[in-house]
């Protein structure tokens, strides 16, 4: 994502040691794994995500590349937010192509050719393409809202904060409009990813780590 500044939380670093330890042996047995993080808006998803890139990157001394869920919606954030406005009912699954950040995220670990995958560029409200090459990394990240439903993914850490617990956060992050329409939206997101921490092996919340 352009535009999107991100900062290391030493406050994960006790999920970091835990999801090192869940894959260790993998990871020394030369694997390319991918690790998802998933959750509600503001709940600390990219944070929790970029710490853990950080960390894996520095215990096992190899590089990590890090996709974000948000630049695989079909339309760019502002064309998005208006097709809400117009339909609240899209609010979804299926306003993302999880298809192909699953794709993308399989042609990564098998390393086979070059990812062409989606690049979000919020300040100008545009979908541009990014090509990485997989063999310059060991393994990836992917953080994002629905992240627990993708397939190809080797470990998947779910928070489970909600939105209202979040609204200060949301605030402070500026990113995001906080009026009645986007808490509506949020309530219908809720209601959807609730359901998804089934998905997890490891469920954080509220400072506490659960085994699934």
């Amino acid at each position: 994502m352009i535009g999107d500044h991100l900062t290391y939380h030493p406050e994960y670093k006790a999920v970091s040691n835990v999801v090192i330890a869940e894959i260790e042996k993998q990871m020394c047995n030369g694997a390319r794994l991918c690790i998802a993080v998933g959750g509600e808006s503001g709940s600390g998803k990219t944070s929790l995500a970029y710490a853990l890139y950080v960390d894996i990157q520095q215990y096992f001394g190899v590089k990590g590349f890090l996709f974000h869920g948000d630049d695989y919606f079909f339309y760019p954030p502002k064309d998005n937010h208006n097709r809400r406005l117009k339909d609240i009912s899209i609010v979804g699954t299926g306003e993302v192509d999880l298809d192909l950040l699953s794709r993308n995220i399989l042609e990564f670990k098998k390393n086979e050719a070059p990812v062409h995958k989606p690049l979000v560029n919020y300040d100008e409200n545009k979908i541009l393409e990014e090509k990485i090459n997989p063999g310059d990394f060991q393994f990836c990240l992917v953080e994002g809202t629905y992240t627990m439903l993708l397939e190809n993914i080797d470990y998947k850490v779910f928070i489970e904060t909600n939105y209202k617990e979040t609204k200060m956060s949301r605030l402070k992050r500026a990113r995001d409009i906080i009026n009645d329409f986007n808490e509506e939206v949020l309530e219908i997101e809720h209601n959807i990813i609730k359901t998804h921490r089934s998905y997890a092996d490891l469920i954080y919340g509220k400072n506490t780590i659960q085994f699934k």
